[in-house]
């Protein structure tokens, strides 16, 4: 099953959300369980992707274009997959 998480992408957010997020990712890849995410490298989605690449489990960031060309520091490095999108809103849906 695949699980999809979209949360802040601040990482200015209290750490106990950021270890929870990481715990999240843990359980998820220990179950077998891959994430859909919005491909970010901060935050609580940030956390999540690095929970399930602790346990090499399987990642698909959703991320517009224009991030990519803002550079890999918005973008997660060690995500399994990425779908490229144009806008924000083919993002979403």
């Amino acid at each position: 099953m695949k699980i999809c998480v979209y949360g802040a992408a601040s990482s200015l957010i209290d750490k106990s959300y950021i270890e929870a997020g990481k715990e999240l990712g843990r359980r998820m890849a220990e179950r077998g369980h891959g994430l859909v995410f919005g491909g970010g490298s901060h935050g609580m989605m940030g956390a999540v992707v690095d929970g399930v690449a602790e346990k090499s489990g399987y990642s698909l960031g959703v991320i517009p274009e224009f991030f990519r060309e803002a550079g890999a520091e918005i973008s997660a490095d060690n995500c399994t997959d990425y779908i490229y999108t144009e806008t924000m809103r083919e993002r979403k849906r």
